[in-house]
């Protein structure tokens, strides 16, 4: 038995609904998508993790070596770099968390389970747009720094912030694609009559 509750509203402004799911049916899906998530996730973390390291040791000693030769854009480089890795492996270990599938046996835990995952991805899409725009932010004081130390860059910068709005547009539209299957998780899981962890 569904109630008012149950409904989530689509992009286009549909109301959907999950009536009398059969668990049979659900389960070996569901299955399949956590079989598949995981290895995504193991993906992410034995590529993510490394990168968010080198890039803080990048970082610093970039950091470093604007500092010792006055170069200060390159300052202001190593700290966008050095944020940019803090974000990155924040967002990987967010993921370390919902990593393994093997637990989730029942219907119910790999309900729980994906829910998680959406939004912890949820978070990592945020956590990359933050990422996008201290890059931008960062590097327009860079080139603020050098034009007025020693005249402007060769390269334009309007290259790189295009770049960098065309992966925050990348980040927002996967996030727009992420949240109503994220709904809709969660309307199954009411629909079998237990609540998902929040």
């Amino acid at each position: 038995m569904t109630t008012p509750h149950d409904d989530y509203w689509d992009d286009l402004g549909v109301t959907w609904r999950a009536i009398n799911p059969d668990a049979s049916v659900i389960a070996p899906l569901i299955e399949a998508r956590v079989r598949r998530q995981s290895a995504l996730i193991a993906a992410a973390l034995a590529i993510g993790l490394p990168f968010s390291v080198i890039g803080f040791g990048l970082g610093i000693f970039t950091i470093w070596r604007g500092w010792t030769t006055e170069s200060f854009h390159f300052v202001t480089r190593g700290a966008a770099i050095v944020t940019i890795a803090i974000l990155m492996a924040i967002a990987m270990l967010s993921l370390l968390v919902v990593r393994r599938g093997r637990t989730a046996a029942t219907v119910s835990a790999m309900l729980d389970l994906s829910i998680a995952r959406a939004q912890r991805t949820l978070i990592g899409i945020r956590l990359g747009i933050a990422a996008c725009v201290i890059a931008a932010v960062m590097g327009l004081v860079g080139t603020a720094i050098r034009t007025r130390a020693s005249g402007p860059p060769l390269m334009s910068p309007v290259v790189d912030l295009v770049l960098l709005a065309l992966c925050a547009l990348g980040l927002f539209t996967w996030g727009r694609n992420v949240r109503p299957h994220l709904h809709q998780l969660r309307a199954v899981k009411r629909a079998l009559g237990t609540e998902g962890h929040e």
